[in-house]
């Protein structure tokens, strides 16, 4: 059975403001990629409301996975 390592990343969205956040987050992805790490899921996580009623999304959750 194969085993699997994880890494979890939450990412602020006020770091989207930063103009060269965007290149490091692709640099940084890039390099988790070539360790052999794979971006399994991304999602917003909001608050303040429900969707349609006020929520923002404040942050991002990243998981990542590779085999053991």
């Amino acid at each position: 059975m194969k085993k699997f390592d994880y890494k979890i990343l939450t990412i602020s969205v006020a770091h989207f403001r930063k103009s060269s956040f965007q290149t490091e987050l692709n640099e940084k992805f890039s390099q988790w990629g070539e360790e052999g790490w794979e971006l399994i899921k991304m999602e917003g996580i909001s608050s303040g409301g429900m969707v349609f009623q006020g929520a923002t999304t404040e942050e991002f959750l990243a998981v990542f996975k590779r085999e053991k």
